[in-house]
């Protein structure tokens, strides 16, 4: 409910916004407003209540400060605060408290900046949250009401208006209109949908009114999930904590040698004092946790989901880029790429490859079939007119069958005037159950092309074999950009590992230019593979989308999942996730993952460069305890400042690489297959 708070604070009067602060962050504001006391009375020549008030100062902050490091300190978790807490002490100790209250103030107030920065990184994934819909509305005797988004099941219809967020996942019944899935899946135009397609959860109506059948409870659908992911993100506390807190191990013994150095040699310990002042680290605390949020805002906004800081720290660190083929590579959805007829020495019948596919398709239109989705989807695309099927049979796995009314469909005149025309499609075993003979032209075929990694379906009319239809899973069009892209990131290696066969493999791996090959895994094969290459040294990126890949995603250092399909499995065992089937998605996630681990180390170097000359100059004697705690906090804004440049990351995926789009080629679908229950047999 935080962004809901901060939506009514921002509209709220300035005066209401300004005790919100203060209650949000009470020890800055409270410092701040004893300070300005302690300038009254010492222009009005009372020091003596000016050093009281500045002692208030110290009391109210440092001690909650001391108290969580030393609290950090009995857990043995070494933190860079302990500087500060040794500066505190040593101003009371010297009663400079002028220095003690304004690192109480430097620290408190750096806390604040940083929370306040981390608050604005996170505004558009809050955003994301927030919109999530509360209400639908249905028809309830002739009448639209609203109900609750969670009381929505599966196979109710909702009605969606104008400008309103889809809330559920479903299909479009009735109705038309132009849908934005920017946020869902970081596609910039809108995208027509009509009857019979699908739509995600999260994506906002345009311009029609649509009625739409639920397919998933709320709490199951895309946005839902996405929202989720989100959440996980944001509960993550940005690991690399712990790298600034390794540099802050040599960093405090070189600032107390330093210290007790600039004492030694002085004779005054207020020498010593500025010394620690100075090197407060703050720029080590802020430098990195600003800039990893930032780029886990950066990257939602391409869509790409990031579900913790130390994802993106990893993503800046891998050097091996390791993919699945089906799914990920490939459209991982069979598409018609040829249909074969016999020869016309053996051909009883001329017909035509439309009619074939008008046949086919006519009987598949009513199965739910992966391959008959294909068939039908070919004749769309030839804009071939279907016809009404009767008595339809289907045996899930292994074929159709049905009747249609010849002579309205057919180019030629049917033989023998046979009417209706039966027609029956699948695969060799449906084929045989039918009793229908198979010619050894088309099993020749048949084996040829399934050592190719295609998918062939048996087409019968009238109980005679007259076609084969051949389909494959085509590749992404932009995965010959894919590896070059992701070399000028700095990955030394691509390897494309997979369950399908050798030949299929190497055919997609030579398209996609990967370094490496490897065929015929299984899931655990796929964990082997992934770990003996972490063994030697590398750090491994996998990219999967199935449930299969679940296993390796989660042992990989970082684990990729494309989520277009649905948030399952693969997303879950994830560090991060794909929103869009945009395949070069993947360079954009590491090109982030290097920019914000470049510009965090930036952080934390200027941080301690700037500190350690600061160091220097207060051990001479030239800064003062006081006028060393208002430089350190420049230095604080100025790193604050260059972790926030990672929001103005820009790039798009492979932007800098030449288009060169790849032909068709043959490519198998083992996995697919497997999944689904191909008809193969």
């Amino acid at each position: 409910m935080e962004p809901q708070r901060e939506t009514k604070n921002e509209q709220a009067p300035w005066y209401q916004r300004g005790w919100s602060l203060l209650k949000r962050y009470p020890i800055p504001a409270g410092a701040i407003f004893l300070l300005l006391v302690s300038l009254v009375f010492w222009l009005a020549r009372r020091g003596d209540l000016a050093n009281w008030t500045l002692l208030g100062i110290i009391i109210w902050g440092g001690i909650p400060l001391l108290w969580e490091t030393i609290s950090r300190l009995w857990q043995r978790e070494f933190s860079i605060d302990v500087i500060a807490a040794i500066a505190i002490i040593g101003s009371l100790w010297l009663r400079e408290y002028l220095a003690g209250a304004i690192i109480v103030l430097m620290l408190s107030g750096g806390e604040a900046l940083e929370a306040f920065a981390l608050r604005r990184a996170r505004s558009s994934l809050s955003a994301l949250a927030e919109r999530a819909p509360r209400t639908t509305h249905v028809w309830r005797d002739k009448q639209l009401i609203d109900v609750p988004v969670e009381t929505i099941e599966p196979g109710m219809t909702i009605v969606i208006k104008p400008g309103e967020l889809v809330p559920v996942d479903g299909m479009i019944v009735q109705g038309a209109s132009n849908v934005s899935q920017a946020d869902i899946t970081g596609e910039p135009l809108p995208v027509r949908k009509q009857t019979g397609m699908g739509l995600l959860s999260g994506s906002v109506n345009l311009d029609g009114i649509l009625e739409v059948r639920a397919s998933k409870p709320s709490a199951e659908s895309k946005y839902a999930q996405i929202v989720k992911l989100v959440a996980e993100a944001q509960e993550h506390k940005a690991p690399i904590h712990r790298l600034a807190d390794r540099y802050s191990i040599v960093f405090t013994l070189l600032t107390l040698g330093l210290a007790s150095a600039a004492w030694f040699t002085s004779g005054n310990q207020v020498y010593a004092l500025a010394v620690l002042v100075v090197a407060t680290p703050c720029p080590l605390i802020l430098a990195t946790p600003i800039a990893i949020m930032s780029g886990i805002n950066i990257a939602a906004r391409n869509g790409i989901i990031v579900k913790s800081g130390a994802a993106i720290e990893q993503l800046g660190e891998v050097n091996v880029a390791v993919f699945d083929k089906t799914g990920t590579l490939t459209l991982g959805m069979p598409e018609v790429s040829t249909v074969l007829l016999l020869p016309e020495d053996q051909r009883e019948t001329p017909y035509t490859e439309r009619e074939i596919l008008a046949y086919a398709a006519s009987v598949e239109q009513l199965s739910t079939h992966i391959l008959a989705s294909a068939i039908v989807k070919a004749s769309q695309q030839r804009q071939i007119p279907l016809y009404t099927s009767n008595n339809f049979e289907e045996t899930f796995g292994k074929g159709v069958c049905a009747t249609i009314d010849s002579a309205s469909s057919r180019e030629v005149t049917p033989p023998d005037g046979e009417e209706p025309l039966t027609v029956a499609v699948g695969n060799r075993t449906y084929m045989r159950m039918l009793d229908i003979p198979l010619p050894a032209y088309f099993l020749e075929e048949r084996e040829r092309r399934r050592a190719l990694g295609q998918i062939c379906s048996f087409v019968a009319l009238n109980g005679r074999v007259q076609a084969l239809i051949v389909m494959e899973d085509v590749p992404r069009p932009e995965i010959q950009q894919l590896c070059p892209a992701l070399k000028h990131e700095g990955i030394e290696q691509t390897i494309l590992l997979t369950g399908d066969s050798e030949a299929v493999a190497r055919q997609v791996g030579q398209m996609a230019l990967m370094d490496r090959v490897i065929a015929q895994c299984l899931p655990e094969d796929k964990v082997r593979v992934v770990r003996d290459m972490e063994n030697e040294g590398h750090k491994a990126l996998m990219v999967g989308d199935g449930i299969n890949d679940a296993p390796v995603l989660a042992t990989a250092t970082v684990g990729m999942a494309l989520g277009t399909q649905g948030l399952t499995a693969a997303a879950s065992a994830a560090d991060t996730v794909l929103l869009s089937n945009d395949i070069m998605r993947v360079d954009t996630a590491v090109f982030l993952g290097r920019r914000v681990m470049r510009i965090a180390r930036q952080g934390i170097w200027i941080g301690m460069g700037l500190s350690g000359l600061a160091m220097i100059f207060a051990a001479l004697g030239y800064i003062q305890p006081a006028a060393g705690a208002i430089l350190q906090e420049g230095i604080d804004v100025l790193v604050i400042f260059n972790a926030l440049r990672v929001n103005a990351i820009h790039r798009g995926a492979g932007s800098s690489l030449p288009s060169s789009l790849p032909s068709r080629a043959a490519c198998g679908g083992a996995k697919r297959r497997e999944k689904e229950g191909l008809r193969e047999t």
